[in-house]
């Protein structure tokens, strides 16, 4: 009689583990059931994401989470972005507050330890730099010998700064604030002479605060590469593997020489990845239960993975930042898609 008690209670404790499981690993059915996809990122930056006068959304992230919304619904005009602060990224992941996580977003082994999301891809390369107070004639950190610097505690940030710091004899001592937000008030309240973090983000700081005073300004020094992640809940795999595509697609696109001025002549393709990549073989974006013609309706609308950097960070932005490694490995940089197989 026990014996059956107890396989009983195994029996629902299998079922309620199983049932758990397939309930997080939710891949589109909660972003399809609200009919629209909901992408966190930092709203304190336009250049991630902001509205323009007329209140249209811009910015690279706005680009992306609009070919998700054409990926999934055939339309790029069913998004929400939502405003979340990095380190609270794992918690509106899991809550189910956002379905992606953009907005200049790094990964570390202190944000996998926690548990909560996971990277699905390499959206751009960005740069670890100082933002300098009181420089003076200042030109590099040469000259900020024993400054004290605002920087997000065990991240990967502090971590370049200590070992930068030592290698070149700097002395620089760390002021560490629990999230990036802490650090910026800090940095603004005068508690540090330099806060450090990503480029686009310091200078979308500057841009707010001191274009007109000449006493704050980007040092050049550049400490690492920050690679800028697409991060999911670490719950729900499928979404992280077809962001991964999504992402990838945007990539392959301009690989194949394919964007938003002659994406509509492509017919004839004998390329076999090229042409499951653009829908004409449906099968395989009908599998990830996306619709097979995105890619053609998002590079028309929206522009290939090239067209969306030059416009948002690159040539024809205020922020005119060199491809650099953000080109593909085969012209010298470090973005490599994958052909779609």
């Amino acid at each position: 009689m026990k014996l059956k008690f107890f396989a009983f209670l195994f029996l629902l404790c299998f079922a309620a583990v199983h049932t758990a499981a397939a309930a997080g690993d939710a891949g589109l059915r909660y972003i399809a059931a609200r009919g629209k996809i909901r992408c966190g990122t930092n709203l304190s930056s336009p250049f991630y994401a902001s509205r323009n006068e007329d209140g249209m959304w811009k910015g690279f992230d706005v680009d992306v989470c609009q070919a998700f919304s054409l990926a999934v619904f055939g339309t790029p005009e069913r998004f929400e972005m939502v405003d979340v602060r990095a380190d609270q990224a794992g918690f509106a992941l899991s809550s189910g507050q956002i379905d992606i996580m953009l907005g200049g977003q790094n990964f570390s082994a202190q944000a996998a330890s926690k548990g909560k999301m996971l990277p699905a891809g390499i959206l751009y390369y960005d740069r670890q730099v100082f933002l300098g107070r009181n420089t003076g004639s200042a030109n590099s950190l040469e000259d900020y010998k024993g400054a004290t610097v605002c920087v997000v505690a065990d991240s990967n940030d502090a971590n370049n700064i200590e070992e930068f710091s030592s290698k070149h004899k700097l002395d620089l001592k760390m002021l560490t604030l629990l999230s990036e937000r802490r650090a910026t008030e800090a940095f603004l309240l005068n508690r540090c002479q330099l806060l450090s973090g990503n480029y686009i983000y310091l200078r979308s700081l500057w841009e707010e605060h001191f274009t007109e005073s000449q006493e704050v300004k980007i040092i050049p020094d550049v400490l690492a590469l920050s690679p800028v992640y697409l991060l999911v809940a670490k719950d729900n795999p499928s979404l992280q593997s077809l962001s991964f595509w999504i992402i990838n697609a945007l990539q392959l696109a301009e690989m194949y020489g394919v964007n938003s001025q002659n994406v509509s002549a492509q017919i004839g393709l004998k390329n076999t990845s090229q042409r499951n990549l653009l829908g004409k073989n449906p099968k395989l974006w009908n599998k990830f239960g996306l619709r097979p013609d995105w890619v053609i309706q998002a590079v028309g609308k929206i522009g290939n993975y090239g067209e969306i950097y030059e416009r948002n960070f690159g040539q024809y932005s205020n922020l005119k930042i060199d491809r650099a490694e953000n080109r593909y490995l085969k012209d010298g940089g470090l973005i490599n898609p994958q052909p779609f197989l």
